[in-house]
């Protein structure tokens, strides 16, 4: 069965960037040449609908994440669904095309901000490599889960680790390729460090789902896939709070000056002086502004006797 994603694309069309910039050939002709060798490699695998789907997406990635410019990323991925929901229709009801449009539209939207968020200090292809699946993940996770309600707990470690691998897997087993026919002495090599990182990613995929909740009940139907998108919201937000702690800083303080601004303004807007007076057991004189005494009944003076009538009085 034949596996085809965007990232294999996108490695292809890095490793042929890379190639095309460092022989010194301007923008116009490293894109060219780029594209020309993906078209062959297209051609290698085979040209089905997925091949072609997933090497439209994955160049479209590639191209806005080295780019930067997420509004164009946009342009290209909407003319691009646009185009092959036009040729193929029955598209519209495919999970993998679904999978692979949110995951390129997770790349474009999420990831350039999402390198941006970490620290100077971080190498870029660090960077792109926690940005890249992470922007990935969070986006197709409400459809992952409609297909499959669990969690996967370790599903962004374990991509992490297995990227390294993925690119000799790809790079060199596609580089095996026209060698065989021509100089298979030559072939020999690529084909043993791609068979030995493919193992390697195999290897990984056991190791994470071999421990211990790894693999987490979800809610299932649209519950569940609304939860996961409420989850995937709560992340990006956690993860801009935790590498931004002077603007959370700022966000406090100004909320603080807010919240005490409106407290002392609080009394004038409700007349909460007018309850005060009328609660109180104390009145104020109108006249006079003295506060008196509740009227309660007076109690008998002792030192004020009855008198008594004398004897024989009258």
């Amino acid at each position: 069965m034949k596996t085809f994603t965007g990232a294999n694309c996108s490695l292809i069309l890095g490793a042929l960037l890379l190639a095309a910039r460092s022989l010194r050939l301007s923008r116009a002709p490293a894109a060219a040449a780029a594209l020309a060798g993906l078209a062959l490699f297209v051609l290698i695998v085979g040209p089905d609908a997925s091949v072609l789907r997933a090497a439209l997406m994955g160049a479209i990635g590639l191209v806005s994440l080295s780019g930067g410019r997420t509004g164009r990323g946009l342009s290209f991925l909407s003319l691009a669904v646009i185009g092959l929901l036009m040729a193929d229709p029955a598209l519209g009801t495919s999970f993998s095309f679904l999978l692979s449009v949110l995951a390129t539209l997770g790349i474009v939207v999420a990831g350039p901000r999402i390198m941006e968020w970490l620290p100077p200090v971080v190498p870029r292809w660090l960077a792109a490599g926690l940005a890249v699946p992470l922007s990935a993940q969070l986006f197709c996770g409400p459809v992952i889960v409609l297909l499959q309600p669990q969690f996967s707990s370790f599903a962004l470690l374990a991509n992490m680790v297995a990227a390294p691998l993925v690119a000799p897997v790809t790079i060199l087993g596609t580089a095996a390729v026209p060698l065989v026919p021509l100089a298979p002495w030559a072939a020999v090599v690529p084909m043993a460090v791609a068979g030995a990182c493919a193992a390697g990613v195999a290897g990984v995929a056991r190791f994470f789902s071999a421990l211990p909740g790894a693999a987490l009940p979800w809610p299932e139907g649209p519950f569940g896939a609304a939860t996961m998108v409420v989850l995937s919201a709560c992340t990006l937000l956690a993860m801009w709070l935790i590498l931004h702690p002077r603007a959370v800083w700022a966000l406090v303080l100004a909320a603080h000056r807010r919240t005490v601004h409106l407290l002392e303004l609080w009394p004038l807007f409700t007349g909460l002086d007018e309850r005060r007076r009328r609660g109180s057991l104390r009145g104020n004189n109108p006249i006079s502004g003295r506060n008196q005494e509740w009227p309660l009944r007076k109690k008998p003076d002792p030192s004020r006797r009855r008198q008594r009538r004398p004897p024989g009085a009258m």
